[in-house]
């Protein structure tokens, strides 16, 4: 009975071992992690919400959209990370380090003919961030609306407390995460959609 003990001990640190090495290493690891939080405005919750930042290359434009260099983050999305008590709902995107700036929103109200709502950042003027390799940082939480016939998206509570509850609830980061407020860059934009399928434009 006790060897049966020790084996299922020994079986349970070595999974515990194994979810620490899965979380995202501060400090050790070559690429970046960002965490950003989404929520509707009380008055038009029935779309679905995106937004969508991208990094900003040595040309000071923007790169090509791929999952290494550009982060989505959408409400009423799977694998988004949700904690009681605070609004909105969570993207946590682990990319290569460097400058990022918003590119875009964009909204799908659902119905007999799903309604387009598009809000590219013409610009040149944007919020942006940079994140470095092995750091992770948190952008806080950004309202999602709807401006007539645009997307918008505006920074609305960037509280330290959210972050540390957001940490807890997602087991993601080994490490300290740093708050990280956004600042203006000027990154030029030339709409144009984002493939032939999709309605929605982006810089």
């Amino acid at each position: 009975m006790r060897l049966l003990f020790v084996l299922l001990a020994t079986l349970a640190l070595a999974q515990c071992a194994h979810k620490d090495d899965d979380r995202f290493q501060v400090g050790g690891s070559p690429r970046a992690l960002v965490i950003i939080g989404v929520a509707e405005a009380y008055n038009n919750t029935d779309a679905d919400y995106a937004l969508l930042w991208r990094r900003v290359g040595q040309d000071g434009r923007f790169e090509d959209i791929d999952g290494r260099t550009a982060i989505e983050a959408e409400t009423n999305a799977r694998g988004t990370v949700r904690v009681r008590g605070i609004p909105g709902e969570f993207k946590i995107a682990e990319v290569d380090p460097g400058v990022y700036a918003l590119d875009s929103a964009f909204a799908v109200i659902h119905g007999n003919v799903n309604y387009i709502a598009n809000g590219v950042l013409a610009g040149p003027s944007r919020p942006s961030f940079e994140v470095r390799a092995g750091e992770a940082v948190y952008l806080g939480i950004w309202q999602m609306d709807l401006d007539e016939v645009t997307a918008v998206a505006r920074p609305w509570r960037l509280d330290p407390a959210d972050a540390q509850a957001v940490m807890r609830a997602a087991n993601a980061v080994n490490g300290e995460m740093r708050v990280r407020e956004t600042s203006v860059r000027e990154v030029p934009c030339a709409p144009r959609r984002r493939n032939n399928v999709t309605q929605r434009q982006v810089c």
